[in-house]
């Protein structure tokens, strides 16, 4: 054999990176297309909700409406339902692990596991898929990734010292009797709530201003399951900084030392708490995107403006304002990924038409993006 050719082990049409609800639910589509796909996942199936602290639920409810063309919000094809299968309208992580596999087994998806994607490199027709294990190469790749197992980690200097909110396994496990989260938004007042429960005193630090901004779009704004949670009780526990920037933070003889930019300093002997957030998994695949606010520049089929037949899937996507951060908005790009895979791959137009009118006629298929600018009038 030649040296310099590389043996490959196994080719596919598409490569999906990734077993969570992204690559699982646009995999399903391939799958009912009749393209022959493969789902790497450098761990298990939905590994990263396996990571949620044990307490933190779903913030989107679950509700078994399918049946009137309504599905449930945190399903990820029009014929499952979390709450159908797991009785419950707030998910915990471990839960909705359960209703991955259940959906992965249900389809007999084509998965490999503890398998880690190293490098992809583009070809002239196709894509070398370097892992772990072995050399994949396939014409389409589907980065469907996530952001949970990439938290940020530089948003002030010295954020090294503070546990990330991905880093807790229970609150319970948080020693002392008051700490301080940094980070307002879903995490943050997650974290807060949690540990004011436990009866600890807990200062939040909100470069924002969360508590009082109020958005019809929940990429931008506090859940109704969140302030739910926030009663007058849990308010008088917490104490609130709005519009406060957290700087730096030393430590000196097991004390913590946090500047903020309006030259406040807070002092704790317990570990602070950083909740600003996740950064995107695509810098492991950054050559193949341009950016733009450092969110990758995408056409309209989600696919990368920069390199030919390399798509993107989950919570990166963004077009305009519309920012497809939760499972029932980047769901709905599902089958508009796997629609222009198969016209490119010239499947005929009346198996195309069959597969995706299913998602059509089910509220999975947003291509009109003119109406994610609308705001609610109540």
């Amino acid at each position: 054999m030649d040296k310099d050719k590389v043996p490959y082990e196994e080719n596919y049409d598409v490569i999906v990176v990734g077993a969570g609800p992204a690559g699982l639910g646009v995999a399903i589509v391939l799958q009912k297309l009749g393209i022959d796909y493969l789902i790497l996942e450098k761990e298990s199936i939905g590994s990263t909700f396996k990571k949620w602290p044990e307490e933190t639920r779903f913030i989107s409810p679950s509700f078994t409406g399918n049946f009137f063309k309504m599905p449930d919000l945190n399903a990820i094809t029009p014929d499952t339902s979390p709450a159908f299968d797991l009785l419950t309208e707030h998910p915990k992580g471990i839960d909705y692990v359960q209703y991955l596999e259940g959906v992965s087994k249900h389809f007999g998806l084509e998965i490999e596991t503890n398998i880690e994607v190293r490098k992809i490199e583009k070809q002239e027709n196709s894509f070398q898929i370097k892992t772990s294990k072995n050399t994949f190469r396939s014409s389409y790749v589907i980065w469907a990734a996530g952001e949970y197992q990439f938290p940020s980690t530089s948003s002030f200097d010295g954020d090294h010292y503070c546990c990330h909110y991905s880093e807790i396994a229970s609150f319970k496990e948080i020693q002392g009797p008051d700490i301080i989260v940094i980070g307002a938004y879903e995490s943050g007042f997650d974290a807060a709530l949690n540990l004011v429960n436990l009866g600890k005193k807990v200062t939040l630090i909100d470069s924002f201003q969360f508590l009082e901004f109020i958005n019809s779009d929940s990429s931008y704004s506090l859940s109704p399951f969140t302030r739910d949670r926030i009663d007058k009780e849990a308010l008088d526990s917490i104490d609130y900084y709005p519009e406060t920037r957290v700087e730096k933070i030393t430590v000196l003889n097991g004390t913590y030392t946090i500047s903020t930019d309006a030259g406040q300093v807070f002092k704790t002997n317990h570990q602070p708490i950083n909740c600003t957030g996740f950064d995107t998994g695509l810098v492991h695949v950054a050559d193949h995107f341009d950016f733009e606010n450092n969110y990758p520049l995408l056409n309209e089929y989600d696919e990368s403006r920069k390199t030919n037949n390399f798509f993107l899937v989950g919570p990166q996507v963004k077009h305009g304002t519309a920012l497809f951060c939760f499972i029932y908005k980047y769901r709905q790009r599902f089958a508009i990924v796997a629609e222009e895979i198969a016209r490119q791959m010239k499947i005929s137009h009346s198996e195309i038409h069959r597969v995706i009118n299913e998602y059509k006629n089910n509220n999975f298929y947003l291509k009109d993006l003119s109406c994610c600018d609308d705001e609610c009038v109540c």
